[in-house]
């Protein structure tokens, strides 16, 4: 029951809190971040609505690697807790609270639409908590007048419980990309996107993007294929930040970790050496 301010009789909004997430991991546990047999680490998080399982390529191939990967289902999604609050300031506290097991920063976060924004959030709040970002598509800005029709599509994914359907609708994806899509569609609710939505009216962040410390490659769409970043966010942020690349990778949709894995895992691998002395 929503309790009542005493003096107006107005509804309480509900106070921040954090929650646990509950997450997957893929290869080694990390060593000393700073010992010979270092191993590097990885936090991955997804999109809306979606859940740490649709990682699994991308994991799977940065362990391979030599890499020590984490990926939670964020709040309300997978197995994580559900709650009353989904403003980016909530999603990001939660994500901030994770660490690698050897404590110190991640060497790299990988965040996917919603997960970009979220990890655009955590690491302006936290600046010690990624070492790089590699964003995928993620979602800057939701216009006002854009709002109903992007409600309509996510909750129509909630219904995209088809995987023979979505296979034929991304021929570029898996059989395990579609399975771990309706898995996630069906442990996720209307009420969480409902939500995500109502409760950041100024979702705006293309300024705290260009503040942030550390260095950033985001790698949109191809914007034939309905990409959620513009070209015009890209040239805007390239130009406000020196520590900020942009990529566009063609024939990749929206879902570039299933469209083009391989890109994701090259891009990732390729940024931590350009990083190294």
């Amino acid at each position: 029951m929503t309790s009542n301010d005493a003096e107006t009789g107005e509804p309480l909004t509900p106070a921040p809190f954090p929650v646990t997430l509950h997450t997957l991991h893929w290869g080694h546990p990390p060593t000393d971040a700073h010992g010979p047999d270092a191993r590097p680490t990885a936090l991955l998080l997804h999109g809306l609505p979606s859940a740490a399982g649709t990682w699994w390529q991308v994991a799977s191939g940065l362990a391979a690697a030599g890499w020590s990967v984490t990926a939670p289902d964020l709040r309300g999604h997978g197995a994580s807790p559900r709650t009353t609050r989904y403003a980016l300031d909530d999603y990001a506290a939660d994500v901030a609270a994770l660490r690698p097991a050897h404590g110190g920063a991640w060497d790299l976060v990988i965040g996917h639409s919603l997960g970009g924004a979220v990890a655009t959030v955590a690491a302006d709040e936290h600046p010690e908590w990624a070492a790089a970002l590699l964003l995928l598509d993620p979602v800057y800005a939701v216009p006002e007048d854009a709002r109903p029709g992007l409600l309509a599509d996510l909750l129509g994914d909630l219904r995209a419980l088809d995987t023979g359907e979505l296979l034929r609708k991304h021929p570029r994806w898996r059989s395990e990309d579609a399975a771990q899509k309706v898995a996630a569609a069906r442990a996720a609710s209307p009420y969480l996107v409902e939500r995500t939505l109502a409760d950041n009216s100024d979702w705006v962040l293309e300024p705290v993007a260009g503040r942030l410390r550390a260095p950033v490659h985001i790698l949109g769409a191809d914007p034939q294929l309905g990409a959620s970043f513009t070209p015009a966010e890209g040239q805007r942020l390239a130009a406000a930040n020196p520590r900020f690349r942009y990529s566009i990778v063609e024939g990749a949709g929206h879902s570039i970790q299933r469209d083009d894995p391989a890109r994701v895992v090259a891009e990732a691998l390729a940024g931590t050496r350009r990083r190294t002395p």
